[in-house]
């Protein structure tokens, strides 16, 4: 039981709360609606809906929803 997966959803031009973190595995996050900026480290993505993103969640990061839309996403956590 390594996966877990999370439908999460951030107000519009806001910053999730309680997300500028780090942990031991991988992350994966599909935008079901909204446009993100997904910070992993000192790198920055926009992502919009149906693309998505895999990285080292031992790196930090922090989800923004920089669109007028309230954004939707499925984020999936591997944790070894």
């Amino acid at each position: 039981k390594h996966l877990k997966a999370f439908k999460v959803f951030i107000e519009p031009r806001s910053t999730h709360k309680g997300v500028s973190y780090q942990h031991l595995g991988e992350e994966f996050i599909f935008v079901l609606n909204g446009e993100i900026e997904v910070t992993v480290g000192e790198n920055k993505s926009t992502l919009k809906p149906d693309e998505c993103i895999h990285f080292n969640s031992s790196i930090s990061h922090k989800l923004r929803n920089i669109s007028e839309l309230k954004a939707e996403l499925l984020v999936i956590l591997y944790t070894p």
